[in-house]
């Protein structure tokens, strides 16, 4: 027995060790409740914790009380339990009561049962118990066994958490069950044997009999695993899955079932024989039904005759892979390809005049190298955009910036800078270009610039107007701040400055439970924090729609808006399923973070994110999907239908190009109809290639086109196919964006007996062009940087034009400059400076090239009077490329002067 000093120690010890595993726990379950009712979702942070709760009670509590079931029945074999003690020569022997043996088992059996519980049903599995609960019906059966979709989707993945748990929970029983009877005796070796009393050995048979009936279990629900992860050729199910596999997982489990009778039936006769032979039969049974039968069904039942015994299953598999990716609405639209001469700019200027020429990467590095104003700002990623009316939109290139810590020197990343300094707690702004301009000197045009103040350029949109720049929610921003407002309405000192709500630090519990959350101490010291401070915390935006909404996966590329005079992100968010029946998984070449195995996926949910406040809302876009229906059932009010949306940002919504080369990944198989022509490969086709250093498949494109058969340009993403194994081009799959056609998929189909030239032989034809590859190899081997763009693909009524832009920066100026376009019919290709003097080349016009104003865009034809501003620029730019040494630039810029000038002068009236 303990004396009182010792009960005291020990009562200490407890509660010290409780304060510091549960501190955490407690500090943040209450500092969370405060972030998501600031946020108005405090319901649904309490639904998703008393489901943990619930689950793990139920869970926790139904393993608890078996292992405390089974640690009776042992304790039952237990004798006196002695505690002994020696001092010096004397040995004490102390019998401990048996109130505490049972106290100590019964703790035993709770702290197994809880650990158990959170192995299987852990924060996911919660989420996917209240799924299950609440889901809708999809309405569809699959056409094997008759099961609504909803099954497989919602049920089976319990099912099988369930039964892993339980299995879990009878092999942990098992060990401390063996312990406990070693302990007692009943287990021993004598004379090199073992020996099991009859009590023991009754216990261990049904405990195993028990796992025998959830191994039979396992097999039952492997029937419909089968439409999961079958063993067809390229796809999920096939004959032998269902003539050998399905029957022999039915066998198997009715034979788990008769070993778990045969175990027990040995056990009360006192014979081990029945178990033997039982298990000996379950194993023999899982050798010949579970590979040897479906082996031979294979080999000589599928194999030589292998078409006409899958061809059902196939059908099955194009059917519902279509349907998995939403792939079944596409509009098929054949492109009647003829290789026509390339219509004059005059005709081409609506088609093309907003067309991009500048890739976000060059875009990047300019804005960093010319934007950042401060090395404590950056630019993160630039996204493409489009702002004015509907029928006049003008494709942007948007980036904000961000506060980059690294860039602040190291002596002054101190916690007061990096935590209370408003002028490093925030971005500032943001940059935007018109992505189809280019000044004179080959630099981005800013419609939106600068800071302190933020400058808009006087033909941008009114819309641009961003009068509120702080960015204290962004795409890299990480830590936690603390806004410190004063009485006078300044932010820590400085005035003018505007900034979210965030959370009060007071009172001092409160302050205490942020402090031991973020293990700072400084927040409990700090003399500079006052009764009004507030912290704000998750400020990334995808660590913020994540912890709202965990159950969706969220896009890991938000774009900005400018709206209503500040910067709000907007983020796409899917709904995925591993286990969708007759489905082909998603191939790892597109990675969805937070999934490994993709078998559906949807695009059913946007989220805005104010950049200043922090501000998050949630919307489905997708009504006809059950799983973002089952999750609004579960969490009522959390979505918001996309009518709720401001118009003003929905105008602004994108198709996300996760999805759609998701998509295009599926859709190289799956756009063949015919069961025979998909066994035999046919027409298969792939995402071409990127020529470079790294090979990569093409990225989908945002660009302002007409498409063929529509009256006015529209907002597209947009992606080629070709032939696999071959480069010429079969097929350019669309995305529409804007209103009324949002989410509409178009899929171009090319003549299959017409060889339409691929953007990889398009861009092997650019580098073989003797006068481009000319220039490519100067400005390559002088030391310039020579980055071609990405290549354009514009579809035209008939054709395809081709267009890349071409960037060039020296060896002192890293800022890359738009010097070239290359424009390309299929057949022959010429390089200008601007786009309108290229397809002018292209036509074998070159007098009829406009000569564009030095600041206009290389779409718009200056005015013969502006030809001596035009003729100064370009001779002040290689005058610069001289004076930095850079050799190759400057004779790239005499050279373009020399051909400027010759143009102006055919131009002249003979005289």
């Amino acid at each position: 027995m303990l004396r009182r000093p010792g009960r005291v120690l020990l009562v200490a010890a407890v509660v010290l060790v409780a304060i510091l595993v549960g501190g955490s726990a407690l500090t943040d379950l209450y500092t969370d409740a405060l972030w998501y009712s600031g946020l108005g979702y405090g319901s649904v942070y309490w639904t998703r914790i008393a489901a943990g709760f619930g689950v793990r009670i139920a869970t926790g509590g139904l393993g608890a009380a078996f292992v405390a079931l089974n640690l009776w029945f042992v304790a039952r074999q237990l004798g006196p339990v002695q505690l002994r003690r020696r001092y010096g020569n004397l040995e004490i022997s102390e019998q401990i009561p048996r109130r505490y043996v049972s106290l100590g088992l019964l703790a035993a059996a709770l702290l197994a049962g809880w650990w158990l519980s959170g192995i299987s049903f852990d924060a996911e599995g919660a989420l996917a118990v209240l799924a299950w609960l609440r889901h809708v019906e999809w309405g569809t059966t699959d056409p094997l066994l008759g099961r609504d979709l909803s099954f497989y989707v919602f049920d089976l993945p319990i099912y099988y958490r369930i039964g892993e748990y339980l299995l879990l929970l009878l092999v942990w029983t098992f060990l401390l069950v063996l312990l406990g009877y070693v302990l007692s005796g009943g287990v021993r070796l004598r004379d090199g044997r073992l020996e099991i009393e009859s009590a023991p050995r009754l216990h261990f048979v049904v405990l195993v009999a028990g796992m025998a009936l959830l191994i039979g279990a396992r097999y039952w629900l492997g029937r419909y695993g089968l439409l999961v992860e079958g063993s067809g050729v390229r796809y999920p199910l096939g004959h032998t899955d269902v003539t050998a596999r399905l029957p022999a997982r039915t066998a198997m489990a009715f034979l788990s079932c008769v070993a778990a009778a045969a175990l027990l039936f040995g056990a009360w006769r006192r014979t081990w024989l029945p178990a033997l032979l039982s298990v000996g039969a379950l194993l023999l049974g899982a050798l010949l039904a579970g590979f040897l039968y479906p082996a031979l069904v294979q080999k000589f039942a599928v194999e030589p005759n292998q078409f006409a015994r899958e061809a059902p299953y196939i059908r099955w598999n194009i059917e519902f892979t279509r349907r998995a990716y939403d792939l079944h609405r596409i509009e098929r639209r054949p492109h009647p390809y003829r290789p026509t001469a390339v219509p004059p700019w005059e005709e081409l200027e609506p088609v093309l005049a907003a067309l991009p020429l500048w890739d976000p990467e060059p875009l990047r590095i300019a804005y960093n190298q010319i934007q950042t104003i401060f090395p404590y700002y950056q630019f993160p990623g630039v996204d493409y955009d489009r702002y004015g009316t509907p029928a006049a939109s003008t494709q942007v290139a948007i980036a904000v910036r961000e506060f980059y810590a690294r860039g602040l020197p190291t002596g002054a990343q101190t916690w007061q800078t990096l935590r209370l300094n408003p002028r490093y707690i925030a971005g500032l702004g943001a940059v935007i270009t018109p992505a189809s301009q280019v000044s004179g000197r080959g630099e981005p045009v800013l419609w939106l610039g600068n800071l302190d103040p933020v400058v808009r350029d006087a033909a941008a949109p009114p819309s641009l107007e961003l009068t509120h720049p702080q960015i204290f929610v962004g795409e890299t921003t990480s830590d936690y701040v603390v806004l410190v407002p004063g009485r006078d309405g300044a932010l820590n000192g400085t005035p003018g400055k505007d900034f979210p709500e965030g959370i009060p630090l007071r009172p001092f519990p409160r302050l205490l439970a942020f402090a031991w959350r973020f293990a700072d101490k400084n927040l409990l010291f700090s003399g500079e924090l006052n009764a009004d401070s507030r912290i704000l915390f998750r400020r990334s935006v995808g660590e913020r729609v994540r912890a709202i909404a965990p159950f969706l996966l969220w896009d890991p590329d938000p774009y900005p808006v400018i709206h209503h005079g500040r910067i709000v992100w907007i983020v796409d968010g899917y709904t995925a399923s591993e286990t969708f029946p007759l489905s082909r998984p998603l191939s790892r070449s597109v990675r969805i973070p937070g999934l490994e195995s993709v078998r559906y996926l949807r695009n059913s949910a946007k989220a805005t994110v104010d950049a200043l406040t922090g501000a998050v809302s949630l919307f489905t876009i997708d009504d006809a999907d059950p799983i973002m229906e089952t999750y609004r059932r579960v969490f009522p009010g959390l979505l918001k239908p996309l009518d709720a949306m401001d118009p003003g940002l929905r105008a602004h919504l994108r198709y996300p190009a996760l999805y759609l080369r998701a998509q295009a990944a599926i859709l190289e198989e799956y756009h063949i109809d015919g069961a025979e022509a998909f066994y035999a490969g046919q027409d298969v086709w792939q995402v071409p290639e990127e020529l470079g250093t790294d090979a990569r498949s093409f990225r989908p494109t945002y660009s302002i086109l007409r498409l063929p058969g529509e009256e006015r340009p529209e907002f597209v993403l947009s992606v080629p196919f070709i032939a696999r194994q071959r480069q010429n081009m079969t097929a350019i799959l669309l995305a529409r964006n804007d209103p009324p056609h949002y989410g509409e998929l178009l899929l171009l189909e090319l003549p299959r007996n017409q060889q339409v030239p691929g953007p990889t032989q398009i861009e092997t034809l650019i580098e073989q062009d003797p006068a481009i590859s000319y220039d490519l190899s100067i400005w390559r081997n002088s030391g310039s940087n020579v980055d071609l763009g990405r290549l354009r693909v514009v579809p035209l009524d008939s054709t395809f034009l081709y267009i890349e832009p071409l960037f060039l920066s020296g060896q002192g100026t890293p800022i890359p400059e738009l010097q070239r376009v290359i424009v390309s019919d299929g057949r022959a290709v010429s390089m200008a400076l601007t786009l309108p003097e290229a397809i002018a080349a292209l036509r074998g016009g070159g007098d009829g090239a406009p000569v564009a104003d030095a600041e206009a865009s290389p779409t718009d034809a200056g005015g013969a009077d502006d030809w001596p501003r035009r003729a100064l620029d370009l001779l002040e730019r290689a005058d610069r490329r001289l004076r930095e040494g850079d050799l190759a630039g400057f004779g790239a810029a005499l050279r373009d002067l020399r051909e400027f000038l010759q143009r102006v002068a055919r131009r002249e009236p003979a005289g």
